[in-house]
């Protein structure tokens, strides 16, 4: 009887030890993560600190953080952030209501493919530098070019991952549906939109980085206000620190999109885990 006691209380001393285990595997895998960087990071303050590189073209580590932190305490920071993500976030949701209706309308009815297919292909491969000249004719040098050329370069990849989405539906999910009666809204709404949901996200994911990228570039063109106005103004006054404390800024925005993206799509696709 103590026996079988006993071998019944080892498999939940295993449990109670793989609870432990997991945490701390996972901590290290992070830590491990981390380590690359940070060891670059070392390595180039090393380098800056023992006179093998002028900090004048390549400030330290410490110095970047340090003109960060000024930047900060006197505003100047958040009100080019502020300039910057309402740009970026304008443009993307705009792009993001257009590829999504577009790819839509495109993937669930021919006459709508054989009117926006042949114009999607034809302005895809056109860089979206080469159209800044246009959108400033037409729409000024203010907010509202800006926006709407990171509206151009957002809308490819959510249109064509929404077109690509809807189209990669499995044909035999679609006809067991119509089995039971699914018809027009309801077979969009319940079967085509949320099977194509993974791949919508995934290219909405895409242009969130696409989003910085390009406001980098027309802030350094035409603007007197913005991250990328602020790098671009302080390499014309050599203050490199300035400078590179704004690609920081802008390595930090890019990154931040990308992981608010990730969250969102993985509260909103959930389910599909576990599928």
């Amino acid at each position: 009887m103590d026996g079988s006691v006993k071998s019944l209380s080892q498999p939940t001393g295993l449990v109670e030890r793989a609870d432990l285990i997991f945490p701390l595997t996972a901590l290290l895998v992070k830590c491990r993560k981390l380590g690359s960087p940070l060891m670059c990071l070392v390595a180039w303050e090393v380098i800056v600190r023992l006179g093998l590189i002028n900090p004048f073209f390549c400030p330290a580590p410490t110095s970047i953080v340090r003109e960060l932190y000024a930047l900060a305490f006197t505003g100047e920071l958040w009100m080019h952030l502020y300039d910057s993500v309402s740009r970026a976030v304008y443009g993307y949701f705009l792009a993001s209501l257009l590829g999504v209706g577009v790819g839509l309308a495109v993937a669930g009815s021919r006459v709508m493919e054989a009117l926006f297919d042949p114009l999607i292909e034809l302005i895809r491969p056109v860089s979206t530098f080469a159209v800044i000249p246009i959108f400033f004719i037409w729409f000024g040098i203010g907010d509202v070019s800006k926006v709407l050329i990171i509206t151009k370069a957002c809308f490819f990849p959510i249109v064509l991952n929404t077109i690509a989405g809807i189209r990669g539906v499995d044909p035999k999910l679609i006809q067991a549906a119509r089995s039971l009666g699914a018809e027009g809204f309801t077979l969009w709404s319940r079967v085509l939109i949320p099977s194509a949901l993974p791949v919508i996200l995934t290219g909405m994911r895409v242009a969130t980085s696409m989003s910085v990228t390009t406001l980098v570039g027309v802030e350094m063109l035409s603007a007197d206000s913005g991250i990328g106005f602020m790098v671009i103004d302080a390499q014309r006054v050599f203050a490199t620190e300035k400078m590179f404390a704004g690609i920081l800024v802008l390595s930090a925005l890019g990154f931040s999109f990308d992981r608010i993206a990730r969250i969102i799509q993985n509260r909103v696709l959930a389910w599909h885990k576990g599928m």
